[in-house]
């Protein structure tokens, strides 16, 4: 980490300010190993690089989230050191965001994984990213930090983010879904934007899943009997060597009419997924099939996170007929709730 992102660091514990205790290693201006204390002498450490900002709370937490992480965890860790996702990927993801809202900005990425959105926020010429998760993904992440400069990762929770409210955007994408209160987390973020700061957050949408869930739930509860290997070459990956070839035979675009009509259920996702190579279906399904909790989120249930959020200018759109994206902007006047 680099000294400069002391200044949007906080405790977990009580919210103080951190500084760097006495006898930290740094290589080339970055600290590599040492200990971060705040004035009520709670102490975290640093790690390879990585601030570790857990509370005694999440360390002692039973609520499933620890369980999420390290399935999530063993995905992300076996990920090559390239970046998982292509630019036009993000930039449907992020709609109606676009790289200019990130130019310039200080930008934080709640629930980062490998932090492959995080270095294309980098890549958009934030002036700081700050990507955190709470397991061992930033491992994976931290390797990207090399060709990107601007990018900073924390291992920390998005129920007790440790951070100040100094963000000019703040995302989540895909990782709401999986806590136990979706809400709670979305609450949580959106206090961390600075006055006409920014909130995104893309989640799965009950609203065209109906079936789908019906579908993939009695799978995943198969799947919580397995570790994380199992799941994701026992059934991840034979399933996606059956649906990869249905997908391309069904929306290329060569194929006939009459065969892309017949798979009308979820079609703007399929043919989304058509396109995306077959590691990229296997990684998705294992997402499917791996977590310990996932929640389908209500339209209406999103737009009323925004509005307990404090959040103003709300823009609601829905992605691929399955989910939603959701982007509100903290008024200047008011302090987050």
């Amino acid at each position: 980490m680099k000294p400069a992102l002391l200044a949007v660091l906080a405790c977990p514990e009580c919210g103080d300010d951190l500084t760097l205790a006495d006898g930290a290693t740094a290589t080339d201006g970055e600290i590599t190993s040492g200990f971060l204390r705040c004035a009520h002498d709670h102490r975290y450490p640093i790690r390879h690089g990585i601030p570790r900002l857990l509370s005694s709370g999440t360390v002692a937490s039973d609520d499933g989230r620890l369980e999420t992480a390290d399935a999530f965890g063993y995905e992300w860790t076996h990920y090559p050191v390239e970046n998982p996702y292509t630019v036009d990927q993000v930039l449907d993801w992020i709609l109606p965001l676009t790289p200019a809202d990130f130019a310039g900005k200080v930008v934080l990425d709640g629930g980062c994984g490998t932090g492959g959105f995080a270095a294309y926020a980098a890549d958009f010429g934030a002036d700081l990213v700050v990507g955190f998760d709470l397991g061992d993904a930033v491992e994976s992440a931290r390797r990207l930090r090399d060709a990107h400069p601007a990018l900073e990762i924390v291992q920390g929770d998005i129920l007790q983010p440790p951070f100040k409210p100094a963000f000019d955007l703040v995302y989540s994408i895909g990782v709401l879904q999986h806590l136990p209160e979706p809400r709670d987390g979305f609450l949580a973020l959106a206090r961390l934007t600075r006055p006409h700061g920014r909130m995104f957050g893309w989640v799965y949408g009950h609203e065209g899943n109906e079936r789908y869930g019906r579908i993939v739930e009695p799978i995943r509860r198969l799947a919580r009997g397995f570790r994380p290997r199992v799941v994701k070459w026992g059934l991840a990956f034979p399933l996606a060597l059956v649906l990869s070839p249905v997908l391309w035979a069904a929306y290329r675009p060569q194929s006939p009419a009459v065969l892309r009509r017949s798979v009308r259920v979820y079609r703007p996702y399929l043919e989304w997924l058509a396109r995306a190579p077959f590691s990229f279906v296997h990684g998705v399904i294992f997402d499917q099939l791996v977590a310990p909790t996932t929640h389908y989120v209500r339209q209406d249930e999103l737009r009323e996170w925004f509005a307990a959020a404090g959040l103003a200018d709300v823009v609601v759109t829905q992605r691929n007929g399955n989910s939603w994206r959701g982007l509100g902007t903290r008024p200047g006047d008011l302090p987050a709730p």
